[in-house]
């Protein structure tokens, strides 16, 4: 049998107090002592009563939370807004409004600067929070740690997704554990590849998340494990993609894999296919809608999946919950996961990827 739901009734008769004063108390509104506010707060608990969040959202003032998304790859931050986009519907009903804006990619500075007048835009909007995914590099970024630093102490909460902002007044990040995948791949190419020279792809060598990923992967080989490892950047622009890959190719006639931590690798693998190099050990990152051919067709070995959506779902989630009632630094990193061609159709079957 299922237990009675406790109500406030139950809790006033059972401090001998008024209902209003319950709902004073359990809503934080003034004109009620300490003393009539923490026995009810303790009767409250005492009988196990939990409070409906939604309603207590509704007598809230309404709270808007914004978001700026930027990236040179639109499959992947598409897949980030719409893990907000989830969120962002179940938190209609707590009063929240979840302003999404993702800017066309133009060029690094021109994004920046339009990231730069939307955070004030929303500064001066009163929106209480922020999320913020910035495909860029950490020396471009000095004014945006200022405006974070800056409106942070004033109140508003900034998140990042994806890709960090450390060492500022940002108050949460959800992201990938970039550092393990990294030692995920070094581990794979180490199989096929040990005592061989490998590459690996990265959008920018200085990013946080990149630094991460090559962390992992350099942090495995330690012990002598591969001959060799290159790095080579491409901005995530497809044009330099392309050239990257071909001078990769050119420079390491002998090379035995690549780790390509990046959402570009779609266009890498392209660029290897034309090129007939049918030898190499390949891992990729992330599920794109090409992703699973080139798994079939052997392209590649495996691709290291990061789930965006969740990241999105999450970031969205973790903030609202800090607005209302958190403090302190929340870092929260995905686990990467290993896509093959043996499993990257039950991956897609499954449900809220």
């Amino acid at each position: 049998m299922s237990q009675k739901k406790v109500t406030i009734y139950d809790i006033a008769r059972a401090a001998g107090v008024s209902v209003g004063t319950v709902n004073r108390a359990l809503s934080g509104k003034d004109r009620i002592s300490p003393e009539t506010k923490q026995l009810v707060l303790d009767t409250a608990e005492q009988l196990g009563y939990k409070a409906n969040s939604a309603a207590q959202g509704l007598r809230r003032a309404p709270i808007t939370i914004g978001a700026i998304l930027f990236c040179p790859v639109d499959e992947y931050v598409d897949a980030i807004i719409d893990g907000m986009r989830a969120t962002a519907q179940t938190l209609e009903k707590y009063n929240v409004t979840v302003d999404i804006r993702k800017l066309d990619y133009t060029n690094g500075a021109d994004c920046l600067a339009r990231t730069e007048e939307l955070i004030q835009a929303f500064a001066e909007a009163g929106y209480r929070g922020v999320v913020l995914f910035l495909s860029s590099m950490l020396n471009e970024l000095d004014g945006i740690r200022a405006l974070i630093d800056q409106y942070g102490d004033e109140g508003m909460c900034f998140a990042t997704v994806a890709n960090d902002i450390p060492d500022t007044k940002r108050v949460v990040h959800v992201g990938v554990d970039a550092h393990t995948a990294g030692s995920m791949a070094a581990e794979m190419l180490e199989m096929t590849c040990a005592g061989r020279d490998v590459a690996l792809l990265v959008a920018a060598k200085n990013s946080p998340v990149n630094m991460e990923y090559i962390n992992g992967f350099t942090d495995y080989a330690k012990q002598n494990v591969f001959s060799n490892i290159w790095i080579y950047e491409h901005f995530d622009d497809p044009d330099r993609v392309t050239e990257v890959t071909e001078q990769l190719l050119r420079d390491n006639p002998a090379l035995g894999g690549i780790y390509m931590a990046t959402a570009s690798s779609v266009i890498a693998c392209d660029c290897i296919r034309r090129h007939g190099k049918q030898n190499l050990t390949i891992i990729t990152t992330d599920l794109l809608r090409q992703t699973p051919q080139i798994l079939k067709d052997r392209l590649a070995t495996a691709a290291i999946f990061q789930n965006p959506y969740r990241q999105g779902k999450n970031v969205l989630r973790y903030l609202y919950d800090y607005v209302t009632r958190s403090s302190g630094e929340h870092v929260h990193l995905i686990a990467p996961h290993i896509l093959l061609a043996s499993n990257v159709d039950a991956h897609l079957s499954e449900e809220n990827l």
